[in-house]
């Protein structure tokens, strides 16, 4: 026997499935991303360290700090050769 579903019976189908979904939705997009924004701000120890930093000037140049990096990025990409030092112990 073959069952056919009638427009009324897709109808009362997708206003229920419609009801589950849209009853928890706008809660939670309400909150959405607020444990984020919580977390974030317990990370920031002084919050008012921009504004009250703004007139320190830095004690380094751009070339300094540019040479620096580059040296960095340098030194992890090609590591300098490890040294093996033999103790004369047995092998």
């Amino acid at each position: 026997m073959r069952r056919t579903l009638t427009l009324p019976g897709a109808l009362a189908a997708a206003a229920l499935a419609a009801g589950c979904a849209a009853s928890a939705s706008p809660q939670w997009d309400a909150r959405f991303g607020e444990n984020a924004r919580i977390l974030r701000a317990q990370q920031v120890a002084d919050p008012a360290a921009p504004t009250r930093n703004a007139q320190i000037v830095p004690s380094t140049d751009g070339r300094t700090v540019r040479a620096a990096l580059d040296h960095q990025a340098d030194a992890t990409h090609n590591p300098p050769p490890s040294t093996v030092v033999d103790t004369g112990g047995s092998h």
